[in-house]
């Protein structure tokens, strides 16, 4: 779990970085932000699994615990977000750094080669 939140940072930290090359300092801040209000949840359902790891028999509670934590709290952090930088924030880096930490590491990490085998 650990490896997945390492490869989002670092995924995020090259978008951020490329949303700046293109759109400057605010495309580098939308970005940023769009990628913390995925990246923030995931750290707590990883910190959440790691903490109730000595109990198995909880495993399968605490997965789907961490998961609906993470999608509400995504939620909640990017209405944030919008609420307070809603005039200066750029939407398409902001989707850019969200989508990338959300979906391309996980694509980027599993090994879908074999799949329909």
């Amino acid at each position: 779990m650990n490896k997945i939140v390492y490869a989002q940072i670092a995924a995020l930290a090259v978008t951020a970085a490329l949303c700046a090359l293109v759109s400057g300092s605010s495309g580098f801040w939308s970005a940023l932000a769009g990628g913390l209000s995925y990246l923030l949840p995931s750290a707590t359902a990883v910190l959440l699994l790691k903490i109730f790891r000595p109990y198995p028999q909880w495993a399968g509670k605490i997965f789907l615990l961490g998961e609906g934590l993470k999608v509400m709290l995504a939620l909640v952090l990017m209405l944030v977000v919008f609420a307070i930088w809603h005039e200066t924030l750029k939407f398409l880096p902001f989707v850019a750094g969200l989508f990338v930490v959300s979906h391309l590491v996980f694509l980027a990490l599993l090994r879908v080669r074999d799949y329909g085998r």
